[in-house]
């Protein structure tokens, strides 16, 4: 049984949903979207490992605070901080989009604390940046911008995430859209978009060698935000990972296939990838 609570990490309130006994898996949402987004997968592996997916720090219904770091860096030392609250010293994280680039990041910084990368539709790649980040960051422009943010910006966006469109429901423009009803969130989600993953990608390509561990890169086949050339790409060059190509979905499978993304996940925990690709 999965259920909702609170705790501080860092000074922050933070909204976690958790439940489940065994090896720990924190599922890390990404950018604009919330815990909300692991409501499929999370009822299913609760049945065999403890599980813990937050509302990162500025999203969904944890605290929004002006003074937070909303860059990659941030979030990872965020992240770090949440795995000492909870008094885990290692566990396997599954990351969609924004929340797959903090779990590298950690795994590169403290790889002891990473037993497995699970990264889904994870930008690997700082070429490819979607419109609004990119006018976001234009200095005028972006902070113009910023107290114009709303729900219109998750009814646009939402259905460039989703092949089908039936799922694009109002129950979900309204979860994602919980951190731009407030002054607060409308900052953490344009500081977030001006200061993060994309800035860091360029870096992150020529250390994405020194990851060690088992990784798998799930990819939807309609995908228009992360390329699938780039996620092929990332796969040849680390060691021990593995592509995973889910057919008839965009950037969210865990959202539009559930049921094929658990049996991967599941396979990858318990296969053994050591050695040759």
């Amino acid at each position: 049984m999965v259920s909702p609570s609170s705790l501080v990490v860092a000074g922050i309130r933070t909204h976690l949903l958790s439940g489940g006994k065994g090896q720990p898996l924190i599922f890390l949402h990404g950018m604009g979207a919330s815990s909300y987004g692991w409501r499929r997968l999370l009822p299913a592996f609760a049945k065999t490992h403890a599980v813990y997916a937050p509302d990162l720090p500025g999203f969904g219904r944890s605290e929004k605070p002006r003074d937070f770091d909303y860059s990659l860096v941030g979030f990872t030392r965020w992240l770090n901080s949440f795995m000492d609250t909870l008094g885990l010293p290692q566990a396997v994280l599954i990351g969609s989009s924004m929340g797959g680039a903090i779990s590298i990041a950690l795994a590169l910084d403290h790889p002891a604390r990473v037993s497995r990368l699970v990264l889904i539709g994870t930008p690997v790649d700082e070429r490819h940046i979607p419109r609004i980040i990119r006018i976001m960051r234009t200095p005028l422009l972006g902070r113009l911008l910023e107290p114009l943010l709303g729900p219109w910006l998750v009814r646009v966006v939402a259905p460039t995430a989703f092949l089908d469109q039936n799922l694009v429901t109002e129950e979900l423009i309204q979860e994602y859209a919980i951190a731009l009803q407030t002054r607060e969130g409308r900052h953490s989600i344009a500081e977030t978009m001006r200061r993060g993953v994309h800035k860091h990608v360029a870096g992150f390509l020529r250390r994405y060698r020194e990851l060690k561990g088992p990784v798998l890169f799930i990819h939807g086949e309609h995908d228009c935000l992360v390329h699938i050339e780039d996620a092929q790409r990332f796969c040849r060059e680390v060691p021990q990972a593995r592509f995973f190509h889910v057919p008839e979905c965009g950037h969210v499978p865990h959202e539009e296939k559930s049921e094929i993304v658990e049996r991967a996940i599941r396979e990858f925990l318990d296969s053994d990838i050591m050695g040759a690709k």
